[in-house]
């Protein structure tokens, strides 16, 4: 369907203004933060994010991760591709990202640079005015962001509060020659992991976003059961609710195999597009697989030597 130009600027921009993001923050370490580069127990980490959103409005808005992180030594390097596409406006964002963290203790710090094309298609579109000036259809920027997170320790559970910064440079992203920064967004999130007895942990978070006057705010929590005793490896189910408030109530389950992890997770529509939507709003499909050198452990018995 041919939109206005007009119009465009006034909704596809509003739309654009607002950050990529994901409901399953916790499962996207390296969009999440940059301090969480690195953090798992293996050799490498490779990640992989897929969100639709509004199908049943229009053209689905897409959002595609694909990452890839490791340790060395006290620090961590990661990699992470995002291409996210709005609609059937064209518009759409193919950025590169480089995270860098230092583990201190049970501090993390992170740094992160990103390469970002932003690109539009005009060939759906009506101009209002045919002498319109638009000086290319495609923008470049960088974009840099910094992060932080804090390990605490306990008997039979484990916290974590991360705080991280995007676009600290507040990069240029207009197509035109006035502009149009892009805001700081300001991240806060926190997360428990306890433990219920030898099976069964509680897993709660909370998650609070702002850039400049948008503030989004999320909590829930998720369950997980161990059933590695009855197939003799290691299985977590998992199955969880959040709620995104003003916008969306998210259900989630998912399953822990081994060094792999898969989850989906659904957001039920709450806000103002409930007529249009039918209540009904994205999906969401998370992996992640760490791979985990095999260390040869010492034989518990003396080896008899064979010219005995």
């Amino acid at each position: 369907m041919k939109k206005l130009f007009l119009i465009f600027l006034c909704i596809g921009t509003t739309l654009m203004a607002q950050d990529v993001h994901f409901s399953q923050w916790y499962n996207n370490p390296l969009f999440s933060n940059p301090a969480l580069t690195a953090d798992f127990d293996g050799d490498y980490r490779i990640t992989a994010h897929q969100r639709e959103q509004w199908a049943s409005v229009s053209v689905p808005f897409s959002t595609t991760s694909v990452g890839l992180d490791m340790p060395i030594e006290n620090w961590g390097l990661g990699i992470q591709f995002i291409r996210d596409q709005s609609g059937s406006s064209r518009l759409s964002l193919t950025q590169f990202n480089l995270s860098l963290s230092r583990s201190l203790q049970d501090w993390q710090l992170g740094l992160q640079l990103g390469f970002a094309e932003r690109r539009i298609d005009y060939s759906d579109l009506i101009f209002v005015d045919d002498g319109e000036y638009i000086s290319s259809e495609t923008k470049n920027y960088m974009d840099i962001g910094l992060g932080i997170n804090r390990t605490f320790s306990f008997v039979s559970s484990e916290c974590n509060i991360a705080y991280s910064l995007f676009h600290v440079n507040s990069p240029n992203r207009s197509f035109i020659s006035s502009e149009d920064k892009l805001a700081v967004r300001h991240q806060l999130s926190s997360s428990l992991d306890y433990d219920l007895n030898e099976k069964w942990q509680l897993s709660p978070s909370i998650h609070y976003t702002n850039q400049q006057n948008q503030r989004q705010f999320m909590l829930g929590s998720q369950f997980s059961y161990d059933i590695s005793e009855y197939y003799y490896k290691y299985i977590v189910l998992e199955l969880g609710s959040y709620y995104r408030f003003g916008d969306a109530l998210t259900s989630l389950i998912g399953i822990q195999f081994e060094q792999s992890h898969v989850a989906f997770s659904y957001d039920w529509n709450t806000s103002g597009l409930i007529p249009a939507s039918n209540y009904l709003g994205a999906w969401e499909l998370s992996f992640a697989h760490i791979i985990k050198s095999k260390v040869l452990s010492k034989p518990k018995y003396k080896t008899c030597p064979a010219f005995l």
